[in-house]
């Protein structure tokens, strides 16, 4: 694998994107009164996490595979 700039990576620019997606979808449930405040952080930390895991494990990945 050539290790390229992130935003070349599909996996993880689809991982950015699913984070991202969940994020906004918790403030905007928030911002409208769907959830409460407890439920949209959990929301957001939980998001940042599926980013870092998804960008982590494809740069684990390429680590092994050189």
């Amino acid at each position: 694998m050539v290790n390229e700039p992130w935003y070349k990576s599909k996996t993880k620019v689809g991982g950015v994107l699913i984070g991202v997606s969940l994020i906004l979808g918790a403030v905007g449930k928030y911002l409208t009164g769907d959830i409460d405040p407890t439920t949209a952080i959990q929301t957001v930390i939980a998001a940042i996490g599926s980013i870092a895991t998804i960008v982590g494990i494809r740069d684990a990945i390429e680590n092994i595979t050189e």
